[in-house]
């Protein structure tokens, strides 16, 4: 690779760090390109990306950022996913893919400004998705307004089922007076 192809690659990985909202660094070790290219796919669907890079490269972009506090997980093959929506989903995908393939190996994330272990990754990857959570959160700010009415329908029902019982208990008396 010349020189003038460094630096663009240099500039369009600090594009993508700037841009990112999460990313996952993996080592990867004899995948096809079939696998990988199955990999971009998933993560391009979540708004998210691969990138297989060189260590010095990636290094040099990260450089002065507080991206640069991955630079230690940066040895060997090394495939760098970046997400630009949910960093969970992503996440999620990664950790799926590292458990199918054996040829892959989570080793480190970034998430808002902090760099994260694998086991963080893969705990990133067991939180519920952001839709999940907003249901959960409606359903208990619901819950104590349903109750609440529910309390306030029981002491008139109550009422209808004594009245309802009278009437049955009575009903010549009813039918007469």
């Amino acid at each position: 690779m010349n020189k003038i192809g460094k630096a663009g690659t240099v500039e369009a990985l600090k594009a993508a760090i700037a841009a990112q909202r999460g990313t996952v660094v993996a080592e990867y070790r004899g995948l096809k390109v079939s696998e990988i290219t199955a990999l971009r796919k998933k993560l391009r669907a979540i708004d998210a990306e691969v990138r297989v890079v060189k260590n010095t490269l990636i290094r040099r972009a990260a450089e002065g950022t507080p991206f640069g506090e991955l630079s230690t997980h940066f040895t060997g093959p090394t495939a760098v996913a970046f997400a630009h929506g949910d960093p969970v989903a992503m996440a999620k995908v990664m950790k799926e893919f590292a458990a199918a393939s054996p040829k892959v190996t989570l080793r480190a994330g970034f998430v808002e400004g902090k760099v994260l272990s694998a086991k963080d990754i893969e705990t990133l990857a067991s939180v519920p998705s952001r839709e999940v959570l907003l249901s959960r959160l409606v359903g208990g700010m619901a819950s104590p307004i349903t109750r609440l009415a529910q309390a306030f329908s029981g002491p008139p029902r109550k009422l209808v089922y004594v009245l309802e019982s009278i009437r049955k208990q009575k009903p010549a008396e009813a039918v007469a007076g």
